[in-house]
Parts: C-alpha cells; structure tokens; sequence
C-alpha cells in the first residue's frame, strides 16, 4: 500500500503544483487581555463612550455570550429552529455509484448513517474490488454525527484490526477508541478520497483514517473542521445549544478537529458548481456528463466579418493585379463528425470539464495504471 501512495502522490506532483493556493499571511495576535483590567475598562466605557445604551447589563451579557462562542468556533453553536413549512429532506446513504473508464469504480455517499456500511457492502459485490483498477470515494458535502458509522465504512477498505482513531474528551474521560472490524475488506484496490468544505463530522474522520492508515490519497479542498461528537441542549423559543465533547484524533495524536483535513492534492473549484453538480436536480443523470470538456463556439460579430471579407477581397485584387494563377480548387473533403468540426473551428474554446476535482482522481488512476503495467 505504500507503494501506492507513493506512485499516487507522484502523479500527483504536477497537478498539486498547479492548484496549491497561497499560504495565508498569519493573523495578528491581539494583546492580553489582564481581567484584573476589566472592571476599569467597563467602568471607562460607561462613563465616557458616546453611547452609553450600548453598555447596558443586557447588552454586556449578550456580548460576553458572542465572545465565548466566537473564541469555541466550532466548538458551540446556537441552533435557530427550523423555519415553519420547512421541507427538511434527509439524503439516501448512497447518492451514487457507477463504473467510469477503464474499471474505476466511483461511489457517491449521501451521508454516514447506520446503514451506509450496509449499503456499501451491496454496491461492491455488483462490481468486486479486484475487477476495478481504482476506486474514487466521494465525500463532498457528506455530513455524519456517529463515528461508529465512520469506522464500520473504513473497515471496507482495511485489514481488520488496523487502528482508525479515537474520541477524547476531558483529561479524566478513558477515550473510546475505534479500529476495522471488517473480515473481507477491499485492502489492495488503488483509493482516492475527495473531500470539500462541505466534508464534515465523522465523514472527517473517515477520510483522515484511511490517510493515516496510508490506505488512501486525499483530493480536493480543506474540511469543515466539526469532527467532534456533540450533544444537544434546548433553549428558548425552539433553538439548541450544540456544544462539542469529545473530539476525533488519529492514533499518532493528530487532531481533525477544529483544523480539518488538509487534502494531499489541493483542487480549487467553485463551491457553487460543485454544490450544483452534486446535491443539485440534475445530481442523478449521467456522471461522465460533467467529465466532458465543454466546448463552445464564439460567435463573429459583424465588424470582424467586415474586416475578414475586405482582407479577402485585396488579397484576390492583389493577385489579379500581378498576374498570380488562382490556386486550384481544393479537392473536396469528407465532413468530419461534427464533435470534431467544433473542436476544430478557430472560433471554438474547449474549457475544462465541469467536475475537476473527479477528473484529476481520475487522472492519477489512469496514470498509476500506466505505471503498472508490466
């Protein structure tokens, strides 16, 4: 299995180069805060700030709540209730599966549920690892709050036995700790996780998992950063406290949460394409549509017509003047396939496919598969 990370990291060098986005300059650190300071400086402010109703007990209380939950991120979140007539749907375990290429078998999950390993069992004994040359498993936008969901999936793709990660708490808690419990899982079969912003909860810690196992390269953009398991608490008018307890981390002591995942091969695109591409109404149609270059034809306005029939006509004028012998007719031709006809046409501007961040998972397979063959 190392040598497949290592063929797939390799193939993977170009494109990372090109897609690796900038570092972000780092943040400033704000000073100090001394609490011994702040009965002065709520004092200071009341007595002198121009608006004094600003800095009421309400106002302070509602401040000091803000500020604790901005300093927990993704550690404590308000909930607001779910609008009235709000249609809340709830995705299949499994959004997608199909053989695309040469054998690569792609899989789509709507999210991690208590079925999902279940469902995964099915959707590979129609295709068995070992008739694909590479699986592509899709965790875009793929939420899951039950990390034992998380581990029986990772188990499809390990030696039973192999360690997964863990949940921590406060010191005094003995962390729960998960490994694969499969007895048949999918081990050799070269495997690619793609993973976005929209990757969080426990779908974070199954990508991280199948990475530190060494098991699997990672493409795509940062994860949520939310793999903690959690516990809901009511407050008024219908909204929920949601506070973190206990948080994701690898056997070695690295944390997912709240950082995420970084991705081995970086791969920018559109938040909004992909949200359409994948969770949209057209989701379900044909998935080797959005791995199609687009081609589209400019349209000549009418003053670059203008000026391509005067060059035209002076260089005919030119010729006659000089005496030059007009060139044979051209033999005639038979018409190429109008796919082809387009690409060709000057005018023509092939853009890249819709789905990027698939078509370089895909890349690297047919690569690694190159690199294979005897």
């Amino acid at each position: 299995m190392k040598f497949f990370l290592s063929l797939a990291l390799a193939a993977a060098v170009a494109v990372a180069a090109e897609t690796t986005p900038p570092k972000p300059a780092p943040a400033k650190a704000d000073a100090p805060i001394d609490l011994s300071d702040m009965p002065a400086v709520i004092a200071a402010l009341r007595a002198h700030y121009m608006d004094p109703s600003a800095l009421g007990e309400r106002e302070l209380n509602e401040a000091s709540v803000r500020g604790i939950l901005d300093h927990l991120g993704h550690g404590a979140k308000i909930i607001e209730p779910p609008r009235a007539g709000a249609v809340v749907e709830t995705p299949a375990d499994m959004a997608k599966s199909d053989l695309i290429g040469e054998k690569i078998h792609y899989i789509r999950f709507g999210k991690l549920g208590n079925f999902t390993a279940g469902v995964l069992d099915s959707v590979m004994a129609k295709v068995p690892c070992d008739k694909t040359y590479g699986i592509v498993l899709d965790l875009r936008f793929v939420q899951g709050s039950d990390f034992a969901d998380a581990a029986a999936v990772a188990g499809r793709f390990l030696p039973k036995g192999a360690p997964l990660f863990m949940l921590k708490g406060a010191a005094k808690d003995e962390p729960r700790r998960f490994g694969a419990s499969f007895d048949k899982g999918c081990v050799i079969t070269p495997l690619i996780v793609l993973v976005n912003a929209g990757t969080s909860g426990s779908a974070e810690a199954l990508a991280a998992a199948l990475r530190d196992q060494q098991r699997a390269v990672i493409l795509g953009s940062v994860t949520a950063g939310e793999a903690a398991e959690r516990v809901e608490l009511p407050l008024v008018g219908g909204k929920k406290l949601t506070l973190a307890v206990k948080q994701a981390v690898l056997p070695d002591g690295s944390r997912i949460f709240p950082a995420g995942v970084m991705p081995d091969v970086p791969v920018k695109m559109d938040a909004d394409l992909q949200r359409k591409l994948l969770l949209g109404p057209d989701a379900q149609k044909d998935l080797r549509a959005s791995l199609e270059p687009k081609v589209t034809k400019r349209r000549i306005n009418e003053a670059e017509l203008v000026r391509a029939l005067e060059s035209d006509e002076k260089t005919a004028a030119r010729n006659g003047k000089n005496g030059a012998t007009p060139a044979p007719a051209a033999k005639p031709q038979p018409e190429p396939p109008a796919e082809e006809k387009e690409t060709r046409n000057e005018n023509a501007k092939v853009e890249e496919p819709a789905d990027v961040v698939l078509t370089r998972a895909l890349d690297i397979l047919k690569g690694l598969r190159t690199l294979r063959r005897p």
